[in-house]
């Protein structure tokens, strides 16, 4: 399974020297079930179900609604019984 650079598609703006459209968070939709512990574990409430999309397995996966709230404690990727969440830390301002 290939999985992209956490950075979101199309042009980069950055502020300071982290990237404006960061993303800390990737989701394997294919895999995700969408049983939404990750989203009650989330306590900035950075993620929700994406009702507009329905994956292969016929469920609505998560997605990462708030990216700048999402604090990177990898508590949704714990919590995923499926592993279909990537946390990355954000970059350091230089």
């Amino acid at each position: 399974m290939a999985m992209s650079a956490p950075l979101t598609e199309g042009r980069v703006r950055h502020v300071g020297s982290v990237p404006a459209s960061f993303r800390p968070i990737l989701v394997a939709s294919e895999r995700c079930k969408g049983c939404a512990l990750c989203i009650d574990v989330c306590q900035p409430g950075a993620l929700a179900l994406d009702a507009s999309h329905v994956n292969a397995m016929g469920h609505h996966p998560v997605l990462l609604v708030h990216p700048d709230a999402c604090t990177s404690c990898a508590k949704c990727a714990r919590m995923c019984p499926d592993a279909a969440l990537s946390v990355f830390a954000r970059p350091r301002e230089a």
